[in-house]
């Protein structure tokens, strides 16, 4: 089938009462890619989100298992920046009406047909969280690789992943983490381009929970600096655990990893 003059590379529905989702791809077949981005699009219901990588204080967030698969080699899943919603006390990380996470898949053999197998597990939220789980088919044969009707929205939702800090993609230049005291984290981050209202997301080790206390910008905008609070079982200690800092204002996001020192 196609739309448009552009092939169709899709998997069925999966739908809820609350959401559909399903597999794309940016191109109808594998001929002439090593690898190629798919992408997981997801719609919702009003009112309801799906959750980020990491969901904050509540949710249970996308966890993907290609057991079964033929042909890939390596399947990298790619996080759109979220937004935060505040529910009953809770802060949490997620997406609402429609969001696809663009999945980089790379193939083992160029000359055979990729054949990808999904079963997903998530939650989706209103006022309380259900937890789902679905299956999904897609092939893309080795014989074509013309661009789908779906490469659009795929690209779009790449656009709003956070580039590497410091890479030609990001506005922010620099970033540097330091321990201030046993619970606290001092993030200095620069950019050329300046600061208006800056926030940041930072992950770290499982049972770690991270939270902004405050922000301060410097006189020109270009420095902003993050006090964050980290709340870590006893038998933890924050120096050398590894985190990932995202730190993001209207119209630009970056994330690095770093170790703490």
């Amino acid at each position: 089938m196609f739309f448009g003059g552009l092939a169709a590379a899709a998997s069925g529905w999966a739908e809820t009462e609350q959401s559909r989702l399903r597999l794309i791809s940016e191109f109808d077949g594998v001929k002439g890619q090593s690898s190629l981005l798919i992408g997981l699009q997801v719609q919702l219901a009003p009112g309801w989100k799906i959750y980020w990588r990491s969901p904050g204080d509540a949710g249970i967030p996308p966890q993907f298992d290609w057991t079964g698969s033929k042909n890939l080699k390596q399947a990298r899943i790619f996080w759109p920046l979220p937004e935060m919603f505040h529910s009953y006390g809770f802060s949490t990380w997620g997406y609402h009406d429609e969001v696809v996470f663009p999945i980089k898949v790379t193939l083992e053999d160029l000359a055979e047909p990729l054949e990808l197998k999904l079963h997903l597990f998530y939650g989706i939220c209103q006022e309380v969280c259900i937890p789902y789980q679905h299956d999904f088919a897609l092939t893309l044969g080795a014989g074509t690789g013309s661009v789908s009707a779906d490469a659009t929205v795929i690209s779009e939702f790449m656009k709003q992943v956070p580039p590497a800090i410091g890479s030609p993609m990001s506005a922010i230049s620099q970033i540097d983490a330091e321990i201030l005291t046993g619970d606290k984290v001092q993030i200095t981050a620069a950019s050329d381009r300046g600061f208006k209202n800056p926030n940041i997301i930072v992950e770290g080790k499982a049972g770690t929970v991270y939270s902004l206390l405050s922000f301060k910008l410097s006189n020109d905008g270009k420095t902003a600096a993050f006090a964050v609070k980290a709340e870590i079982p006893d038998s933890e200690v924050l120096k050398g655990q590894e985190i990932t800092i995202t730190v993001f204002d209207k119209d630009l996001a970056a994330e690095e990893t770093q170790t703490l020192r």
